[in-house]
């Protein structure tokens, strides 16, 4: 019987969580944001308290870290282009959205 890795798939969502734990967890210091808990108990997701420069801030960030000639952790990339699409998903079809 030759070797073979189980749950792979088990190990990339357990990366996935933790990357994304971090991205929340920088962003929030970064911005010092306070979350609240909602009626359900959890925590808010922390791109629901960021504003639209604040979004821009790690967007450009995002860009300024893709250049060929860096390099950048690729979990934790994926991670924050989930929270500024997130964010964005959130916001769509608001009229004042860029002055939040």
């Amino acid at each position: 019987m030759a070797f073979d890795m189980y749950k792979t798939h088990k190990l990339a969502d357990q990366l996935e969580s933790d990357a994304y734990e971090h991205c929340e967890w920088a962003i929030k210091s970064f911005y010092d944001l306070e979350l609240e808990e909602n009626e359900y108990g959890y925590e808010q997701n922390v791109y629901e308290v960021l504003n639209k420069k604040q979004i821009e801030e790690i967007d450009a960030y995002i860009s300024e870290w893709s250049a060929p000639n860096k390099y950048h952790e690729p979990y934790s990339f994926s991670c924050l282009n989930r929270i500024v699409d997130q964010w964005y998903e959130e916001h769509e079809g608001d009229d004042d959205r860029y002055d939040i």
